[in-house]
C-alpha cells in the first residue's frame, strides 16, 4: 500500500503511523508489534518496518528484544518513579538558575507567556499532542535562560521519558487547566526572583504529574495490531 514511497519516507510514514497509534494508547504497552504481520499489512518489506521500530526504540516507545521481537515498551513503576525524581532535581535547578540569571527583559516572560496562552487553548480544545509540546517548549525555554546546554539537553530526554509515562499511565483529563495555572505560577515566582517559591512550585507541580499516574491503567487494544496500523495508515494517506 505504500511502496510508491521513497526508502526515507516510507520509514518515516510507518514510524508515524505506529507512534501515533501508540500515543493514542491504541496499542497497549507490552503487546507484540509482529515485523511479519506489519509488513504484510503495509504491504511492505521488513525493513522498513524494522527501522521504524527502532526509531522507536530510541524514543523509548517500544522495547526490542533479541530473538523475541519488538513490544510496545511498559516501563515499571520504579523506573517511572526514579525518572521523575531526576526529573524534578533538574527542574529545581532550572528554575533557581532562571532566578538568579533574569534580567528586567521582558522578552523572556513575554515568550513563556504565549506558550501558557497557548497551553489553555489547548485544554480548551481537548488537543493532547498540542498539549504536551506546549508543556514541553514552557519548561525547555526556562531551562534555556540558565545558558547550560547540558542541562537543556538532559531535562529534554528527561521530558520526553515523562511524556510517554504519561501517555501510559495519565487519565488525560482535558477538563482541567491545572498545569497551565501552575505554569504561571512558576513564571511569576522567577520574574520575582524569588527561588525558594519557584522550587517549591516547580517540585508541587512535578509531583502532581507522578501522582496522577495510575499503573493500573493498561487496557487491550480493540481489535488486532494489523487492523489499528492499517486504520493509521488510511487516516494518514487520506486526510479528511
Amino acid at each position: 500500500m505504500v511502496n510508491e514511497l521513497t526508502k526515507d519516507d516510507l520509514e518515516t510514514c510507518i514510524y508515524r503511523i505506529i507512534k501515533q497509534a501508540i500515543i493514542n494508547r491504541e496499542l497497549a504497552p507490552g503487546i507484540k508489534l509482529p515485523e511479519e504481520a506489519l509488513a504484510s499489512t503495509l504491504n511492505v518489506s521488513r525493513t522498513p518496518i524494522r527501522s521504524a521500530l527502532r526509531r522507536l526504540s530510541y524514543e523509548k516507545l517500544v522495547q526490542v528484544i533479541p530473538r523475541k521481537g519488538a513490544f510496545v515498551a511498559r516501563p515499571s513503576p520504579k523506573e517511572v518513579e526514579d525518572t521523575f525524581e531526576m526529573r524534578m532535581l533538574l527542574e529545581d535547578y532550572s528554575v533557581r538558575k532562571a532566578c538568579e540569571v533574569i534580567t528586567s527583559s521582558e522578552a523572556f516572560i513575554q515568550k513563556i507567556e504565549w506558550l501558557i496562552e497557548q497551553e489553555f487553548k489547548a485544554f480548551q480544545e481537548r488537543d493532547i499532542a498540542s498539549i504536551f509540546e506546549l508543556i514541553e517548549n514552557i519548561h525547555i525555554e526556562i531551562a534555556k535562560f540558565s545558558g547550560n546546554l547540558m542541562l537543556i539537553n538532559q531535562l529534554k530526554e528527561l521530558i520526553s521519558l515523562t511524556t510517554i509515562y504519561q501517555t501510559f499511565y495519565s487519565h488525560m483529563r482535558m477538563d482541567s487547566s491545572c498545569s497551565p495555572k501552575e505554569h504561571l505560577a512558576i513564571l511569576r515566582a522567577i520574574h520575582s526572583r524569588d527561588q525558594e517559591t519557584a522550587s517549591r512550585l516547580m517540585r508541587e507541580h512535578i509531583s502532581t504529574v507522578l501522582a496522577l499516574l495510575d499503573f493500573n491503567l493498561i487496557k487491550q487494544p480493540q481489535g488486532s495490531v494489523e487492523g489499528i496500523v492499517k486504520k493509521y495508515y488510511e487516516r494518514l494517506t487520506n486526510p479528511v
